[in-house]
């Protein structure tokens, strides 16, 4: 297919995701869910779009590792000084490559960018690849010898993303961690212990937990069965180690993550929150009747959480509103970068190294990546294939 977009588009999961390359994105896309696959609608359009596979249950630092050699074509490359740090092996798997001449020379003279959207802990992945690309890692080019540093840790590198969308992002973290402390701890080690056993036989190429750093799994095809099932000292030591997406998840891991997290001045950012939630007039929020029921629960405690300031982060009644996992104020933008409302500046020149904040849509945390069959945002009621191919096309005329 000839595509009509001059730079890829590239799709990152949340925690718990999956990307194409797993036999389970053909049951159930990731990217459309009831709504259809959204990859095969957006290339039918003539689109070239990829729904991109990274941990689900990695930190945002080692998924951001991984994306960059899924796309690159390299083998995952932690980080010695990460790695030495958290206790876990520096390299990961050898990656085929999606945009090989990704950041190489084009005919016209420029470099082959791409764009990046990211649904919930996508965001925090995205914006670490970023960060990294644009501006290194002072702690691994200090640690590594001479000729061993990946690129990803040189800095100079950030005009290789166009754009990047945050969508029903838990930028600052979420109030949910903190609401049901006992029940993380319980599905931390639960899902842990889950992927050693999956990811260890036959069903890693159905749904790949992608650990191996750890120890934990194997490489999908690469299968050692009984030897690192239930491997409870390489759980311990992730749990431990906060290198996961579940200590991630937790707003005073964020704000620490987020103080090391700059945005680049080569590439546009933007965001899309989601409620789906109504005040019931105390001060406290509850579910509004577009959340599918799976969310309530979690939405009404969320709603009614304690303020309180945690790391730095002054958890106000702005936090209460959320989309059953991720609270809106939080999933807006970060809090330490500067920002701006889309609406107000959209007739003008965009600028770089700002987040431009969408209108919240009306939607809960699974509705936005086609959870149920209308999509409500950015700002009315679109079908969610229109909402996506609506949003390219403005990321299209985007000015180089």
């Amino acid at each position: 297919m000839a595509y009509k977009n001059k730079y890829p588009y590239i799709f990152v999961h949340g925690m718990m995701g999956w990307g194409e390359k797993e036999k389970m994105y053909a049951a159930m896309p990731y990217w459309g869910m009831v709504c259809g696959n959204q990859m095969k609608q957006l290339r039918a359009d003539g689109i070239e779009a990829y729904a991109q596979k990274v941990s689900p249950v990695g930190s945002a630092w080692d998924r951001a590792c991984e994306l960059y050699a899924e796309l690159k074509g390299t083998t995952v490359d932690y980080g010695l000084a990460h790695s030495r740090e958290k206790g876990h092996n520096r390299f990961g798997r050898k990656c085929e490559g999606l945009v090989k001449d990704w950041g190489e020379p084009m005919a016209d003279g420029g470099i082959k960018k791409i764009h990046l959207l990211g649904h919930s802990f996508g965001g925090a992945t995205m914006r670490m690849l970023v960060s990294l690309l644009e501006f290194g890692s002072e702690e691994e080019r200090a640690a590594t010898p001479a000729g061993e540093l990946s690129p990803l840790f040189e800095g100079g590198h950030g005009e290789w993303v166009k754009s990047l969308t945050s969508i029903s992002a838990p930028h600052d973290g979420t109030t949910f961690t903190h609401a049901f402390p006992k029940l993380m701890v319980g599905v931390t080690y639960g899902v842990l212990a889950l992927g050693s056993v999956i990811g260890n036989t036959g069903a890693n190429s159905v749904y790949d937990f992608h650990m191996e750093q750890w120890g934990l799994t194997e490489v999908p095809g690469n299968l050692t069965y009984a030897r690192n099932m239930f491997n409870i000292k390489a759980i311990r030591k992730i749990v431990k180690s906060k290198d996961n997406v579940f200590a991630d998840l937790r707003i005073d891991q964020a704000m620490d993550m987020n103080r090391d997290i700059k945005t680049s001045p080569n590439v546009y950012y933007f965001s899309l929150a989601g409620n789906g939630t109504k005040p019931v007039g105390d001060g406290t929020y509850v579910r509004d009747k577009i959340m599918i029921f799976a969310f309530i629960p979690f939405a009404k405690v969320m709603g009614r959480f304690p303020l309180q300031n945690i790391n730095g982060a002054e958890i106000t009644e702005e936090w209460r509103p959320n989309d059953g996992l991720v609270s809106l104020e939080s999933a807006r933008y970060p809090h330490l970068e500067p920002h701006c409302v889309y609406e107000e500046v959209k007739d003008k020149p965009l600028k770089k190294g700002i987040w431009h904040v969408l209108p919240d849509a009306v939607a809960d945390h699974g509705t936005v990546i086609g959870g149920s069959i209308t999509y409500l945002g950015p700002g009315k009621s679109k079908p969610y294939k229109d909402t996506y191919n609506y949003w390219i096309n403005q990321l299209e005329n985007l000015p180089d």
